[in-house]
């Protein structure tokens, strides 16, 4: 038996030297996806990086993907390069582009930019000798002009000892040039033989790297699947930008007339909450998935999505999302993406969105109502806090028949809210969803501003932050107070509200919300943001624990209001 340390790894490794890079770059041999983003380097990052290859130093691996006949991913040539139509590469490089463009473009004297060296900085004339790394200026050494030389600028045309990066493979030819150069220069006391030894000894340590240094190279085989290659290059590229499944997919179905990337830059378009809530375009694909393959994993993703699928549901899927957003916007208090509880949430809701504009007003209404309950059990129960794809195949199949017939069994959060008083007794702002669906029940609930007694609306929830309502500086003067980090102890409150409150105690500033609008108002005030505000209250008596008490059960009403179901009441300390 073989273990899973002796087991063959399912990529191979092999140092590629630079100029056999290039040349097959030029021969469009090797090629990019697609879906990368463009070359965005500029001349000095180029520069350091011919400074390192020319100091034999590391440069970071290359990550390539073989491709074998029958597969059809969307590919261009690197900038610069040769472009010839239908012309499939052999390798793709999901890793690298940047370096090697940079690499293809000095050595072959192509793109904006063209690369020089200064021999000269390499070498210490009067002691006859070739300069070690550490004592070259390689900022210095190293240098570039734009590709069209400006008129009237010829003082910074290159000089006979400035040597073209794209010609280091003629270099002999052109220190046969330089070197009598030298010869005639009468404050260089070098002859033309000696010259040539000098400098090409400075050529073996220096320049050969330019054609000989070997870059490593991670290379993928073609029988790769995309998930693997998903996962991988996730694992390698932390810092860079992501390639994902919409990116793949982009470039799978490109030859088969569907542009992922035309067709999210118009849904982006026609739905500004998609960039408002920052829907990933991924989403869209796992609604469609769940559509058509009952499944939001990303192997069924990758692997059982076709061009016809995004063709039949790509605009009712993005059109789903859309209406979700306005739905949560207008009745669930979700003002912003920041209070999303969970965004993986909108897929299956998105996925079911068609089967209510099916129905009739009336039954459409009730569907809403559904959909509603459906978010808002789903927050408090925090079923997406972990397997979220799986979540959202299982709520996928249960919603779309309940949501519209009302028969057939209820998604798992409506049957089972796994959520009791002691939790949310004890939640901390840390439990993002918990802590988002308190904020988006006190926005429904038109929490008023605590300042001008204002009702909630949309705008002034965007405005408003939350803030602690017993102030943390006065709770870290009681001895043995719980934690002010508690959820139960932040509301929507604006900025200056919260200078105004500093760290007073909370019957101090209630005070002067009293002189402010009344007691009746206050009361009101109060009420929208589930506090209670009778004379034995926690808030009015500065007593924490009290106020916690209160708050939880008030929040507890409305969080059964919000899903229908019944939660259970525990001793909370």
């Amino acid at each position: 038996m073989t273990s899973a340390y002796e087991s063959d790894p399912i990529f191979q490794t092999n140092p590629l030297q630079v100029l056999n890079i290039v040349t097959r770059i030029q021969s469009q041999e090797i090629a990019l996806p697609d879906f990368q983003r463009d070359f965005v380097w500029d001349s000095t990052r180029t520069a350091e990086l011919l400074g390192s290859i020319m100091s034999r130093y590391p440069v970071g691996t290359l990550l390539f993907w073989e491709q074998g006949e029958g597969q059809t991913f969307a590919s261009r040539s690197f900038d610069g390069a040769p472009s010839t139509p239908n012309k499939p590469p052999a390798v793709l490089v999901l890793d690298g582009q940047q370096r090697l463009t940079s690499l293809y473009q000095a050595l072959t004297g192509s793109g904006d930019e063209r690369y020089f060296i200064k021999v000269d900085e390499f070498v210490d004339i009067p002691s006859r000798s070739v300069r070690e790394v550490p004592d070259v200026d390689f900022e210095k050494a190293i240098f570039s002009m734009p590709a069209i030389a400006k008129s009237g600028r010829r003082s910074q045309l290159p000089k006979a000892s400035h040597l073209p990066i794209a010609e280091v493979h003629q270099f002999d030819d052109w220190l046969d040039d330089y070197a009598d150069t030298i010869e005639n220069d009468q404050e260089i006391p070098l002859t033309a033989k000696e010259a040539k030894s000098l400098y090409r000894e400075m050529r073996d340590k220096y320049i050969s790297p330019l054609k000989t240094y070997g870059l490593p190279v991670l290379t993928l085989p073609s029988s790769t699947s995309m998930d693997a290659v998903c996962t991988i290059f996730e694992t390698l590229n932390r810092t860079g930008k992501p390639l994902g499944p919409f990116e793949l997919l982009t470039a799978r179905f490109f030859p088969q007339g569907v542009n992922l990337r035309d067709l999210w830059d118009e849904a982006e378009a026609n739905h500004r909450a998609l960039k408002e809530f920052r829907i990933d375009p991924y989403n869209v694909l796992q609604a469609i998935c769940l559509r058509v393959r009952g499944s939001a994993q990303r192997s069924d993703v990758l692997k059982r999505l076709t061009g016809d699928d995004i063709k039949a549901h790509w605009e009712s899927t993005t059109a789903g999302f859309a209406g979700v957003i306005d739905m949560i916007q207008s009745d669930c208090g979700v003002t912003s993406q920041k209070w999303l509880p969970y965004g993986m949430l909108l897929t299956p809701m998105a996925a079911v969105w068609d089967k209510q504009k099916e129905l009739k007003p009336l039954e459409r209404s009730e569907a809403l109502r559904r959909l509603q309950r459906f978010f808002w059990a789903s927050t408090f129960t925090t079923n997406y806090d972990q397997g979220a794809n799986s979540q959202m195949g299982a709520d996928y199949s249960r919603l779309s028949q309940w949501i519209t017939a009302g028969d057939g069994e209820a998604p798992e959060a409506i049957n089972e809210l796994h959520i009791n008083s002691a939790t949310l007794r004890a939640a901390t702002v840390r439990r993002k969803a918990l802590y988002s669906g308190l904020v988006c029940l006190l926005v429904k609930n038109r929490a008023a501003d605590f300042h001008t007694g204002q009702s909630m609306t949309a705008t002034r929830a965007l405005e408003a932050e939350s803030h602690h309502i017993f102030p943390k500086a006065f709770l870290a003067k009681q001895q043995g107070s719980e934690s002010s980090e508690l959820m139960l102890n932040r509301s929507l409150i604006d900025g200056e509200t919260n200078r105004i409150i500093a760290s007073h105690a909370p019957s101090a500033y209630v005070k002067k919300m009293k002189i402010a609008y009344g007691e009746q108002r206050l009361a009101d005030v109060l009420a929208s943001h589930a506090i209670a505000s009778h004379q034995a209250s926690g808030l009015l008596n500065d007593d924490y624990s009290t106020f916690l008490d209160e708050r939880l059960e008030i929040v507890i009403q409305l969080i059964e209001e919000a899903t229908g179901k019944t939660i259970q009441r525990e001793a909370t300390r």
